[in-house]
Parts: C-alpha cells; sequence; structure tokens
C-alpha cells in the first residue's frame, strides 16, 4: 500500500462516516445529483462553452475542461438545493439506527463514485502523469479499481462533445 491507497481508503472512509451522520435521504439526493450530472455533463457543457468562449479570458484548450466542470458543479448545485427543499418539505425525520446506517452505505458509494470521475479527470488532463508518478499508479492496489467504477457504469463516449 502506498500513499495513493492511503488516500483513497481515508476519502471512502470519509464518505461513510459522512453518510452515517446525515442519514439516508441526504446520501440518496446527493449520490442521484452526481449520476444526473455525469449523464448531463456533455450537453450543458457544450452550452456553457459557447459562453466562456465569448468571453475571450481563456485559451481553446482550458475552455473544454473548464465547461465540463463548471456544468458538472451547475448541476450539482441545482439538484442539491432542490433536495434539501423537498427534504424541508417533507418534513423527513430520522428513521433510526436504518437510516443512519444506509446512509453510511450510499455516503460510501457517493465518495467512491466522485473519487471515479475525478481520478478519470486528472487522467485526461495529466497524460504524461506529471501530477501522480506511473509507478504510484502500478503499485497501488485501489488505484484501478477506483477508476474503473466510473467507466464500467457509464458509456465511454459520455465525455466526449459533439461538434
Amino acid at each position: 500500500m502506498n500513499w495513493l491507497d492511503v488516500i483513497l481508503l481515508c476519502l471512502a472512509g470519509f464518505g461513510f462516516v459522512k453518510g452515517l451522520f446525515d442519514g439516508v435521504i441526504k446520501q440518496v439526493v446527493s449520490l442521484i445529483a452526481l449520476v444526473i450530472a455525469i449523464f448531463c455533463c456533455a450537453q450543458v457543457a457544450d452550452w456553457l462553452r459557447g459562453y466562456i468562449l465569448a468571453l475571450g479570458w481563456f485559451p481553446d484548450y482550458g475552455v473544454t475542461v473548464l465547461s465540463y466542470l463548471f456544468g458538472f458543479m451547475l448541476i450539482i448545485g441545482v439538484l442539491k438545493l432542490t433536495g434539501d427543499l423537498l427534504s424541508k418539505l417533507v418534513g423527513v425525520t430520522p428513521l433510526g439506527i436504518l437510516n443512519h446506517l444506509l446512509g453510511g452505505l450510499f455516503g460510501f458509494m457517493f465518495m467512491m463514485f466522485f473519487l471515479s470521475l475525478t481520478i478519470n479527470v486528472l487522467e485526461y488532463i495529466d497524460r504524461g502523469s506529471v501530477l501522480i508518478p506511473r509507478e504510484q499508479k502500478v503499485e497501488s492496489r485501489f488505484y484501478g479499481s477506483v477508476k474503473q467504477i466510473v467507466p464500467t457504469i457509464f458509456p465511454s463516449n459520455l465525455f466526449s462533445l459533439e461538434e
């Protein structure tokens, strides 16, 4: 186990503990928001790309990454606000130990999806393995498995812009 595994395990543990405290309702809304953001990110990024290019502040190669980042954050933000509003309207009360245990499970799943997405974006940006050395990736026990979560579940052309 190297430093990369320790970081991945700590973040996965953090997701589990956060889920234990939040409960299943908030975690399910977070997980649904993440999945919808991944599926719809390309369409929103394509729409945002024109606006970011019109500003003229960023070079063309940086606009694609920025449009995906802003699109992802926009979708997550809108869905999280909707989920919080729905939670307050319904007035959900904690359902006891089951709510928190299921929240821990969903928190862990959410963190694993997020880590996989982050690793895939880093692989796209850092093709020369400058940020994370190639030998660290090869020696890591969990890096390859976590990296494959998003590509296994979602289609391979998910992150391509149609122009």
